[in-house]
């Protein structure tokens, strides 16, 4: 992938759901990035304070993602 903005479309909790959004989005044929996945993964404790694992994508896929995700507007 060039260089290119990504754009934060959701975030979640812990790791395991973000991975299934990002492997639903991969499947879609979707490039998507998991951010704070590993300082929440070794504390859970950060990930209020991390604001979560974050879900990212391309700027040029973003509206594309949440509708595949079933979501709307900004991260949730």
């Amino acid at each position: 992938m060039s260089r290119q903005e990504l754009v934060v479309i959701a975030d979640f909790g812990g790791p395991m759901e973000a991975h299934l959004a990002k492997a639903r989005l991969e499947a879609e044929g979707i490039q998507a990035f998991l951010l704070d996945e590993n300082a929440v993964s070794v504390n859970p404790f950060y990930s209020p304070a991390l604001g979560g694992v974050k879900l990212a994508v391309a700027a040029r896929d973003a509206d594309r993602a949440r509708k595949i995700l079933g979501l709307s507007g900004e991260a949730s």
